[in-house]
């Protein structure tokens, strides 16, 4: 493993977790002010455990035969001694694996049995349910049982072909796959659909999250890989053979499943060490790798600085023998600074963004909720000084001063209460759009078309429908949004002017990512319904799979939206009401002062030395807020 690629890794691990505490710390800061922002404490809980539980996911994508496997031994695992994944020839991994690190649960491979493809289960569901899963106990300190263990990824199982092309594993029509087919009418078939191994690597343990995704059969066989789990990955590694360039099965790989993701996505041309040549001089060697690889960045459309060239296997012998010539003519190193200072920064920066944004406008409200609890106690000090001494009547006349302050601020609230029902009775009606009878409606109705369907055009459109009135249900939650944002800004800023409380921000419901989430699985869509091959008649048990994958995908993006819409409409009114709140009780709490010290004028000292305490201690506290701010921004 490249010292470079484990210190960014260590460090982007350190710099998540840092900052998942200070986000802990300013959640216990806001909870400590008596209560006054318990659903904004809870974000940032919320916040601040996604951070903890963050991975960074990358993917390898290719056809069979290409080392993929081998290139994530000699990436991540070579300072173990030996391989970690199997990838001997004929002997590599036959099912989707994800490798990572869950420090609460002990070392395990998980694997999900074929059979399980027959049922209409989601893989992000079966992964919540256990009992579908064989596990085997994994002993990191014991190579052998580890490796014999792993080999369980390369197993095969005999299946009847009727079978097999019913579950979308073996095609029949495909001249190259014609000689699988044994006498008996059997096929061979990977074992498993899916693989989990929970590893206690350093790495894994870091964040890291590697997927092993074998082979187009594979790909198209599972939906939801090219649906969600490649979607969602931060970087995608394609590999192809460097003898062979880009073959029709790559290039089919590379269009349906890779290039048309937003995340970074690089090829690998593999397999360089069968270019080597003692006849030839090494500028000729290195010449005829070139020309390869710039046929190939022509061919998927990439700028040649996205296409590496590498041997997996000499750069993992290299490793573990730690034969350093070797290591670097396999051309590993290129691709470990790609990993380690690109695609690494970018998905701290992004998080970091994405995090920084949000946190910092709440530390900016929270220093000016603090300096207007300071002016506040000021200016009170200030008036019981100037009252210090004088007669009964100055001070009566300050209270009835206040009562009448007061008394404007009860009327600017009971306006806001109005004002709040009316925002209240529009956020129900903008829950409507995204509420689990509008998304059950949805799903049914689109069930309904593809079961009443007896062509496959007819169920691709269906498809299509699902996708389309899922985008406009949330599309008409964000413009009712919009357009309460100018009543609730409207009040905000009332008291504000009025009445000196801290401005506050109107937070915006932004729901673009999720439009965004159906806008990708339309576009995947519409590429699986315009794919000829998609549209013969024994695809439908496939059409039906994908359809499966997008609606467990188009869920989870109407789940999230929902969730953000109901805390969206909690933030943008539950803290300007206990602030007003708040504030009635201050005011409250300087009339019944005023009235002590009218009855007894020797409290009015003992107040003033109260009110020098509370100044101290909020001067504590933002002294604790801006070192939270600082750590924030480190």
């Amino acid at each position: 493993m490249s010292v470079h690629l484990e210190q960014e890794v260590a460090d982007f691990s350190e710099r998540r977790l840092r900052l998942a505490t200070a986000i802990t710390d300013y959640a216990d800061w806001l909870d400590r002010q008596h209560g006054i922002d318990a659903e904004r404490t809870l974000r940032l809980t919320d916040i601040a455990a996604g951070l903890r539980q963050d991975r960074l996911v990358v993917a390898f994508v290719a056809e069979f035969s290409r080392g993929k496997t081998e290139l994530i031994n000699a990436l991540f695992f070579a300072d173990h001694g030996q391989r970690l994944l199997p990838s001997d020839a004929g002997r590599t991994t036959m099912c989707p694996t994800e490798l990572y690190s869950e420090a609460d649960a002990p070392p395990t491979l998980a694997l999900l049995p074929i059979e399980t493809r027959a049922r209409g289960d989601s893989l992000a569901r079966l992964k919540h349910m256990p009992v579908e899963w064989v596990r085997i106990a994994l002993d990191p300190a014991d190579p052998r049982q580890l490796a014999g263990s792993l080999k369980k990824l390369t197993e095969t199982r005999s299946m009847p072909a009727v079978e097999a092309i019913e579950l979308g594993l073996w095609n029949g029509e495909d001249e190259t796959l014609r000689h699988e087919l044994r006498a008996d009418g059997t096929v061979q078939v990977p074992a498993w659909r899916y693989a989990m191994v929970n590893y206690p690597h350093p790495l894994l343990q870091a964040g890291l999250t590697v997927l092993d995704t074998p082979g187009l059969n594979a790909l198209g066989a599972e939906p939801e890989l090219t649906l969600s789990v490649i979607p969602n990955a931060h970087a995608v590694i394609f590999l192809l053979a460097t003898d062979t360039g880009v073959t029709r099965s790559d290039l089919e790989i590379w269009q349906k499943h890779v290039h048309r993701h937003t995340n970074y996505h690089v090829a690998v041309l593999n397999k360089i060490d069968m270019q080597w040549d003692d006849l030839k001089t090494d500028a000729e060697v290195q010449a005829g790798i070139e020309r390869q690889a710039e046929e190939t960045a022509r061919v998927l459309k990439l700028p040649r600085s996205r296409v590496f060239t590498v041997s997996a296997q000499k750069a993992l012998a290299a490793k573990i023998r730690g034969d350093e010539p070797l290591r670097l003519r396999s051309g590993i190193e290129s691709l470990e600074y790609l990993l380690a200072h690109q695609v690494i920064p970018s998905r701290r920066d992004m998080l970091y963004h994405a995090v920084g944004r949000e946190v910092s406008a709440l530390i900016d409200e929270s220093r000016a909720d603090v300096a207007m609890r300071v002016k506040r106690s000021s200016d009170e000090l200030i008036q019981l000084t100037q009252l210090s001494g004088k007669n009964r009547d100055l001070i009566a006349q300050t209270r009835t001063a206040l009562q009448q302050e007061k008394e404007s601020y009860d009327a600017t609230a009971g306006q806001f209460r109005l004002t709040r029902k009316m925002m209240q009775a529009q956020g129900e009606h903008l829950l409507s759009n995204l509420s689990q009878d509008a998304l059950t409606e949805i799903l049914d109705g689109a069930r309904a078309a593809m079961e009443g369907s007896w062509t496959t055009r007819g169920l691709t459109q269906s498809i299509r429908q699902l996708s389309g009135d899922m985008s406009a249900r949330i599309q008409q939650a964000s413009q009712l949004a919009d357009n309460m944002l100018g009543a609730l800004e409207q009040a905000y800023l009332r008291f504000h002017r009025q009445h000196g409380l801290p401005k506050m921000q109107v937070p915006r419901l932004d729901l673009s990512a999720y439009r965004n989430r159906l806008k990708a699985l339309l576009d995947e869509t519409e590429a699986f319904c315009r794919d000829p091959a998609n549209l013969m008649l024994e695809k439908r048990f496939m059409i039906r799979r994908f359809y499966a994958g997008l609606a467990e995908e188009a869920r989870k993006a109407f789940d999230l939206a929902r969730t953000d819409a109901e805390r969206w409409l909690r933030i943008a009114l539950d803290p300007v009401m206990t602030r007003i709140r708040e504030h009635k009780q201050y005011l409250d709490t300087r009339l019944n002062n005023l009235q002590r010290i009218l009855e007894n004028m020797g409290t009015l000292h003992g107040r003033m030395a109260q009110i020098k305490d509370e100044i101290g201690a909020l001067r504590r506290e933002k002294a604790e807020l801006e070192r939270i701010a600082g750590a924030l921004a480190a």
